[in-house]
């Protein structure tokens, strides 16, 4: 009884601290206002999947997007790299 009642607990301020992340990081995402909104989100979504189908939707899509950001910054490097092997040495 007393376990479930502590593990009830712990959810719910689980539950809280992700729901109050996910407000802070929409607020910090305003144009205008400094801050990690966009990581304080993705955060929020990370821990309100644990117990929301849909968090957990969306904190799979922002990862893969994420991921593709990344990638596509890697690629754009190699390619970079590439183009300027092919020029040769700068001249002075």
């Amino acid at each position: 009884m007393l376990r479930a009642a502590r593990d009830q607990l712990w959810r719910l301020c689980r539950i809280g601290a992700g729901f109050l992340l996910l407000l802070a990081g929409l607020f910090l995402s305003l144009p205008g206002i400094p801050g990690p909104g966009v990581v304080l989100v993705v955060l929020s979504f990370g821990i309100l999947s644990r117990d929301f189908k849909w968090a957990e939707r969306w904190h799979t899509f922002l990862k893969q997007k994420a991921q593709d950001f990344i990638n596509r910054r890697k690629m754009g490097k190699q390619q970079q790299e590439q183009t300027n092997g092919q020029q040769g040495p700068p001249q002075q």
